[in-house]
Parts: C-alpha cells; structure tokens; sequence
C-alpha cells in the first residue's frame, strides 16, 4: 500500500539528508525568487516561449524529455520550482556521496549549489532550465550509486548518458566529483591502495560506459536518423583535437580559471568582493589539506601522495573537458558548474575536523571556512539578484525599444503592404548602469548582460508576435544583399531618423547602422 511504502522510505531517509534538502530549497526560492517571480527572457528566451526542446542537432538528445516535465512553454515559476528541487537532491547527493555529519557544514555545501553563478546564469534561460538541473543531479547521482553499490557502475553509467544527453558540459561535473570523491578517500578513508584502485576503476567504467552509450545514441541520430550535427560550440568536430592545439588549451584553462576566481586583479576590473573573498578561500584551503597531510602523515605514503597530486592536477583538465574534444568548443558561465567543487571540498575538510583537540590550526581554518563561505554564499545570491535586475532593465529597454518601431512601422503609408522585415545593424542602447557599472562589478555572467537582446531579425519578428499581435516573415538572405546593394538603401538615415524604417516591395527595413 501507498502508505507502507512512504513509511518505509522514511525511516531510511537519514536527518542529514532532510537538512540538506530543505537548506538546499529554502535559500534557493529566497535567492532566486526575483527571477521566479518575472519573465524576463534573453535573446533566446523570447524565441522559446513555446519549444519542444527536441535539440538533437546538438547532442543534447535528452533534454526534450528532462525540460518536458513543466511543459514545454516558458513557466518561470513551474521551471524555477522544479530547478530548485533537482538542485535540492544534487545537495543530498553530495552530503551522501561524501558522509557529511556536521549541521552547517551541509547548509554551506546546499547553499553553494543553488546559489553557484553557473545555476544563476542558467535561470537567464529559464524556458530550459529544470532540464539542466536534472542533468546535474543525474551526474552527481551517477557517482554516489558508483561508490555505494559493487555494480551501481552500471546505472551510473545510465545516468551519466542521459545527463550528458541534456547537456555535455554534465561530464566536467561527473568527472570532477569522481575526483573529489578519490582525494577525500586518500585523505580521510582507511583504505588501502588496493581499494583506493577499485574505486578508479568502478569510477572509470562508469564514465567509460556511460560515453560509449551516449557516442552510440549519437551516432544513432546522425548517421541512421540522418540528423545534421550543428557547429554550435564545434559540436561538428568532436575528435578533432590535435596535439598542436593543446598548448592553446591549456593556457586557455589558466586564464578561466584566474578570470572565474580572481577576476579584478587578473583582468584589471573594478575590485570586487567575491575575488577578494577566493584568494583567502584558496589560502585556508591549502593550510587546511596541508593541516590534513601532516597530521596524518600521509607523506610517509609515497604511493598515495603521488596519487593525490596526480588528481589535484587533473582537475583543470576535468573542468574544462570540452576544450579536448573539440577544437573550437569554448567554455561560459553556464558550463563551469563544476568549480563548485573548490568551495564544496573546502567546507569537506572543516567537516572532518575532530570536534575533541583540534589543532589550534584547525581552530582558525574552521572559523575561516564557516565564515568565508557564509560570506561567500551570500555574495553569490547578490550576484544573482545584480544579474536579474539587469535582465529587467533590459527587458524594458527593449520592449520600449520594440513598441518605438512598432509605432514607426504603422504611420508608413505602405503599413498595409508589408509581409516581411528585415534589420541592418545593432541599436545603440548604451547607458552607464547596463554597459559599465554593473558589468564591472559582478563575474561575466552569460544570459544577462547587455543593453538589449535584440540582435537578429528573428528576435524583432518574435516580439512583434508574441508581445504587440502583429506577425511578419524573415526576409531571405538574398533579398538582404539586393536591399543592402540599392541605392534608396545607401540613403538610408539611421535609427532614430525619419527615414531609418523604409519598405522595398514587401519588405519593411529598419537601419540601426552604416553597413558597407
């Protein structure tokens, strides 16, 4: 009966895991309610008001299904509540994956989750964002069913299909974790080296299978389905990587990483608190690990700390994985969900402080930590917030914008005639808030900056449609190069002038720029 099923699932639901959830949920709706509670679309946001998210173009072969819960029309409040929940178990996931015991400790791991800019920058594309959640929970929940059960490999491996399935950067987080998972048993654990080799080899089979599963559907779509692989993020040249072009990767991998973490003083922006905040995270993580290895003595285990170096230096190549299966993939702030880690493994190692005689260093790594990551994780949500208040502003500013136009196209004389549009140029909608003040103060955060996210034709088409009833084709590329290459077109005003928005044939031209 349905009721001794739910008893039962309750007494094996561990307290830990109630606390990580409902810390997970609460600081999750009240960091992000802004963005739950408004529409505010990007630039493709506003062309997927209504998708099926069928992007198997893109490998993404399951994300149809994972967005398809909340329907496939852009819910803000429907998405965001899901997102929160598939966010809230990743942070279960986590606390099971890595035993954790002590209270704050899994409130700073929850709040480090939902609030991470990754997570932020995903909620600028609201209309697809429960399906990127459940990625991340599906690859977390691949490593702790690898680590908890002899041949949970297997699902595992099912699991981290799909996830990559709806996203690829989702095998940066499964391999990262994995990692983090490794080092904890080599600073923690009591196994031996032979069980410490185990679970690299459970762990890789579950990579190993679950790639070859995801290589397969992909190679079932492409070469039996006869789908066209885009070249969005070089998705058409996947194997293409040759050893001349990983020096570039690797040095690309630095500049992230010193642009994500400390990015006032690498790029010479405006100081901000959150790079202030990770040079002293970065300075109580190394005391901590160093704390751990004496105190251990795990130095005396030669084997075991080449390991451990090993993996430490494996996880710049982890983090930015696609950047070695594609000689064009670039990375931003949507896919970098994994360098959570840095700041979830800091708040491990004050987890396994021995409450009874700590070391006086302990005393002060474990104030540090809780504070830091208190700070840190409030820091966040204000990053976030920053990132939607921008979303609105530029919202109105282009819904202003596109009503100004609008009321041009309707006083033409040849309103009546027009079937199709077309635009030359970008508007200029600069202003010091949106272009400098806000951009200069929070990480680049992809989704939510810029003045307005009309930037193609089909964004003003979509508008006019969806927002003011009035529908209007795309004009071809051929009938551009005729109307660029006319002469009443060279004579043109630009946007505002009168004569910026004119008609050739059917075709209603707006001019935001002097095109050669």
């Amino acid at each position: 009966m349905p009721e001794q099923v739910l008893k039962s699932l309750k007494e094996k639901i561990q307290p830990e895991w109630v606390l990580a959830f409902f810390s997970a949920v609460m600081i999750g709706f009240l960091a992000h309610a802004y963005v739950f509670l408004h529409r505010l679309p990007n630039h493709d946001g506003i062309i997927n008001i209504y998708n099926t998210q069928a992007k198997v173009k893109s490998g993404r072969f399951f994300l149809g299904p994972a967005s398809g819960m909340s329907s496939f029309f852009d819910l803000p409040w429907v998405i965001g509540v899901l997102s929160i929940l598939f966010l809230g178990l990743a942070a279960v996931c986590i606390i099971i994956l890595f035993d954790v015991r002590k209270k704050l400790a899994i409130v700073l791991i929850s709040g480090i989750i939902v609030v991470f800019p990754s997570v932020s920058a995903t909620f600028a594309y609201m209309f697809t964002a429960d399906g990127y959640m459940l990625g991340i929970f599906f690859a977390i929940l691949a490593v702790v069913l690898t680590k908890k059960y002899k041949f949970g490999f297997l699902i595992g491996a099912i699991l981290l299909c799909l996830s990559v399935g709806i996203y690829q950067a989702n095998l940066s987080v499964a391999l990262v974790f994995i990692t983090l998972w490794i080092i904890h048993e080599i600073l923690f654990s009591t196994f031996s080296t032979k069980g410490i080799g185990l679970h690299i080899l459970r762990s890789g089979l579950a990579v190993g299978i679950g790639m070859v599963l995801y290589l397969a559907i992909f190679n079932f779509f492409t070469k039996f389905l006869n789908v066209q692989i885009t070249s969005y993020q070089g998705l058409d040249k996947v194997g293409a990587v040759t050893i001349h072009d990983i020096p570039k990767r690797l040095v690309q991998i630095k500049e992230e990483l010193l642009s994500f973490f400390f990015d006032s003083f690498y790029n010479h922006h405006d100081i901000s608190l959150l790079p202030i905040l990770n040079v002293f995270i970065f300075i109580t993580l190394i005391a901590a690990v160093f704390t751990v290895i004496v105190k251990k003595h795990l130095y005396k285990n030669l084997l075991h700390m080449i390991l451990f170096i090993v993996l430490v230096m494996s996880l710049p190549f982890s983090y930015y994985i696609v950047y070695f299966i594609s000689p064009v993939a670039f990375y931003h702030t949507l896919m970098v969900f994994s360098l959570s880690s840095v700041y979830i493994f800091l708040v491990l190692l004050y987890d396994a402080v021995e409450e009874k005689r700590p070391l006086w260093v302990e005393k002060v790594s474990s104030w540090a930590t809780v504070l830091l990551m208190s700070v840190a994780i409030f820091n966040f949500a204000i990053i976030a917030n920053i990132s939607y208040f921008n979303m609105e502003l530029r919202h109105e500013k282009t819904m202003n914008l596109t009503n100004r136009i609008l009321d041009r196209i309707e006083q033409l004389d040849e309103y009546e005639d027009i079937k199709k549009m077309t635009v030359f140029g970008k508007v200029p909608m600069h202003s010091e808030l949106t272009s400098e003040i806000i951009p200069n103060r929070i990480p680049h955060m992809i989704g939510t900056t810029g003045e307005v996210f009309l930037s193609e034709p089909y964004h003003y088409t979509a508008l006019f449609d969806s927002f003011f009833g009035y529908s209007l084709d795309i004009a071809t590329e051929e009938e551009r190069k005729a109307i660029q290459q006319s002469r009443e077109f060279k004579e043109m005003g630009v946007w505002p002038a009168k004569d910026s928005i004119k008609v050739f044939d059917d075709i209603v031209v707006v001019k935001f720029e002097d095109i050669e």
